[in-house]
């Protein structure tokens, strides 16, 4: 069984001045536990696939499946049902809440999805990313690094299947972004979570099992 698969993705958008090809019959699985880095040039559909693997767009053909389950086809609230508890997300700006300290931020996705002792497990992931003594700070008092530690312990929190990443990296310096590289794939080693990343960094890619790359929506 893969953690996820996509089969002959396609997505085409049509504006003013006619349709657009975005992705083009891309074809991809990763196994459970493994990880993928897409790569691609800015406008090659990188977080547009991203996207239709994470279930936030529909393709305008083909099907994704996570886990063995084909979920293009469902509704957008019952693809929103399906993600809660199983996939986790992390962006290239962070996403905290400004008026939520890092704790906050981090129990907020266990609190919403139902899940018991929010506040214990929130407090094991900001220790295991090095945050346990930042914890009551809010996002503007912290750094970039110390923001993207804060969004890694949210994502796991909820100890996900999948972890969907987007340029995780981008925002941050070369020392910063090292860093974080090497927390995302130590939490992956720790909680046996499938990776899916967007990313720039050839470095951040080469870390991944398996790498694909984009141009003009077509794979390469």
């Amino acid at each position: 069984m893969n953690a996820i698969r996509a089969k002959h993705i396609s997505k085409t958008v049509v504006d003013s001045t006619g349709s657009i090809d975005i992705l083009r019959d891309v074809s991809l699985s990763v196994d459970i536990g493994g990880s993928l880095a897409i790569l691609g040039a800015s406008g090659s559909g990188k977080s547009t696939l991203l996207g239709v693997l994470a279930g936030l767009e529909t393709p305008t053909s083909g099907a994704v499946f996570w886990f063995d389950e084909r979920i293009d086809h469902l509704s957008e609230d019952d693809r929103a049902r399906r993600r809660n508890g199983v996939l986790g997300f992390v962006f290239q700006s962070f996403q905290l809440l400004g008026h939520l300290n890092a704790l906050e931020n981090v129990m907020l996705p266990l609190e919403l999805g139902g899940f018991p002792q929010a506040r214990q497990k929130a407090q094991d992931l900001l220790d295991q990313v090095g945050m346990s003594a930042r914890m009551e700070h809010f996002p503007k008092t912290l750094s970039g690094g110390e923001q993207q530690r804060v969004a890694l312990a949210r994502a796991f929190v909820t100890e996900p299947k999948l972890i969907f990443a987007d340029e995780p990296t981008g925002s941050l310096d070369a020392a910063n972004g090292e860093k974080i590289s090497n927390l995302l794939f130590e939490l992956q080693v720790r909680h046996g979570t499938t990776i899916v990343l967007v990313t720039h960094a050839a470095d951040l890619a080469a870390r991944c099992q398996q790498v694909l790359r984009l141009t003009a929506g077509a794979t390469v």
